[in-house]
């Protein structure tokens, strides 16, 4: 199954890391999350231990990211205007190769289909062809057919959960026009429907405010709110309440939640996980040039603590963590829900399949574990790092995009230096430094900012830019707050955009001083797990910050301890 790594002599070097994406995660829901992270670094280190190589072990983590409900990639991605998933991912290698999908439908694990497009990259073509590294639309799913990769009906990846958005979503968008008197009329069925460019970007400054602000509206599903938070033209609409009630005639027929989630305290917690081994925890104060507007339930800081035994607290309250560590020990000790493969049905059919009217649901007394989350909105996109025994680094990045996007929309984890970036060794470097970084936000200002690409340099050189022009060398700490602070938030696409720049950013510095885990956040929370050569469970943490523009960021030693 894996591509067999020779082994090291001077001993085991593997290291996975991953993240479920920037945005917010609420606090009863925070350990589910958490084991969604868990499960995708148990199955990339497995892959690595097993002999496999960095680009097994991360497209073995994202694919069991991309099968959970719970995260923006795969099955259950947020739905385009027309109601189909199209999804992007990208994977590349130690060398900087890459291969990587673009707005591509009918394909359950996209970050499958960008491995196939870096493995045939690899390979030469006739008559001096030129074997492309990134495929979009059609072409990626006429090209995944002729791979043999699984080609599935348009509403196989669409979840209950996001028709239900998508529905919702669609029809505050026919409210829209009603209010506003609109002349074009909207067809709700099969056709694609009709969308200016001012209400095109009102849509998606209402999403990014609300992604900024994490002003959650009530949610059914797993993490995906019913629609993006409404702007002062679209409040005077008529809406119906959020959360709907199963028996409101106007909403499919859900699943009765049951007397556990009347008293919203199913699944509630209030700390942080834990996160081992040598670790650094920091919380800076805000920048004046990032958004001020944040949840006030996110008021938590992140400090540090003592190496042997770090710990994420509230700064407010001081408290540990909710559960007992028993408790989170038995969490992420569960088997890993590896995916599997599904029959390809016929290519005709799989691509004029309609999507079903309406979902259908049954009545159930008992709540089900992913279908009581609520009052998350993580939307970005998830991705992993990994190290293989002989210290070769990949990286790689997956999402569905956001929610109600025009069909073809390419986001940042279709774009190599962009969402996902890596700087390979130099022939001539006696210390062996590589770095691997990946992004998660608002993917139009990443692309303008190349964030995944500037972050990995600046790591790499350990530097940051000074505020009169040029570099200055500072610790890796540093350079990568620097990165969102003022590459990122000081650029001017963002400076003069009406959107505000949300970013998450995990990068890994490797060299013969060790493996470092780095990140960092202007978002209200940021899932992240990592898992070194002597760990035996992944280490899980979700980093918050206190809102009002600061950044949170933290970092881990992964370096395999010396035997005696």
């Amino acid at each position: 199954m894996f591509s067999r790594s020779p082994k090291k002599k001077s001993g085991d070097q593997c290291a996975i890391f991953v993240h479920a994406g920037a945005g917010f995660h609420s606090h009863q829901n925070e350990h589910i999350h958490l084991q969604v992270c868990s499960d995708a670094a148990r199955a990339g280190m497995a892959a690595l231990r097993a002999g496999g190589t960095a680009i097994d072990a991360v497209e073995l983590s994202i694919k069991v990211l991309e099968d959970r409900e719970i995260t923006n990639a795969g099955y259950g991605s947020n739905l385009a205007m027309d109601g189909t998933v199209e999804c992007d991912a990208t994977v590349v290698d130690h060398y900087g190769r890459s291969g990587a999908v673009g707005a591509v439908s009918q394909i359950r694990n996209p970050i499958s289909l960008a491995r196939v497009i870096l493995d045939h990259s690899n390979q030469p073509m006739s008559l001096r062809r030129v074997p492309p590294n990134l495929l979009v639309g059609q072409g990626a799913v006429d090209f995944a057919f002729d791979q043999g990769v699984p080609i599935l009906p348009h509403d196989a990846l669409v979840s209950p959960a996001a028709r239900e958005r998508w529905m919702k979503w669609r029809k505050d968008l026919k409210n829209f026009y009603d209010k506003n008197n609109e002349e074009e009329e909207m067809d709700m069925g099969d056709q694609d429907v009709y969308i200016d460019d001012d209400y095109e970007e009102h849509v998606r400054r209402a999403q990014r405010r609300q992604h900024t602000r994490a002003l959650m509206a009530g949610v059914w599903n797993d993490s995906q709110p019913y629609s993006p938070q409404p702007t002062p033209p679209i409040a005077s609409a008529p809406r119906s309440p959020t959360p709907r009630s199963p028996q409101s005639p106007e909403s499919p027929n859900f699943i009765d939640p049951g007397p556990h989630m009347a008293d919203g305290k199913l699944f509630q917690r209030e700390g942080f996980s834990r996160l081992r081994h040598n670790s650094i925890v920091k919380q800076h104060s805000p920048s004046p040039q990032q958004d001020a507007a944040r949840d006030s339930n996110s008021d938590e800081d992140l400090i540090v603590l003592d190496d042997d035994n770090l710990q994420w607290k509230s700064m407010e309250q001081g408290n540990v963590d909710g559960h007992s560590e028993s408790e989170v020990e038995s969490m992420s000790s569960g088997s890993i829900p590896l995916p599997s493969a599904s029959p390809s049905p016929p290519p005709f059919a799989a691509l004029h399949t309609p999507l079903p009217p309406s979902p259908t649901f049954e009545r159930s007394d008992t709540p089900s574990v992913e279908g009581n989350l609520r009052d998350d909105f993580v939307t970005d996109t998830v991705g992993a790092i990994a190290i293989d025994s002989q210290g070769n680094i990949a990286a790689g990045s997956s999402s569905g995009g956001i929610g109600m996007k025009l069909r073809g929309r390419c986001g940042p984890a279709a774009l190599v230096g962009i969402g996902t970036a890596v700087v390979p060794v130099s022939p001539d470097d006696k210390n062996k430094t590589c770095v691997a970084a990946i992004t998660s936000g608002t993917g139009e200002h990443m692309a303008t900012t190349m964030a995944a690409g500037v972050c990995a340099e600046r790591l790499y050189s350990s530097v940051r830019k000074r505020k009169a022009g040029g570099l200055e060398e500072v610790d890796e700490e540093i350079a990568i707050r620097a990165v969102i602070e003022q590459d990122f938030m000081q650029h001017p696409s963002v400076r003069h955009s009406h959107s505000p720049g949300a970013i998450g950013l995990l990068a890994v510095k490797k060299s013969r001083d060790g493996t470092y885990l780095y990140f960092a956040h202007n978002t209200d929370s940021f899932a992240v797990a990592s898992m070194g050569p002597d760990d035996v469970k992944p280490s899980c943490a979700m980093s918050r910050n206190s809102g009002n523009g600061s950044i949170a960021q933290g970092a881990r030693s992964v370096t395999p301890r010396r035997k005696r």
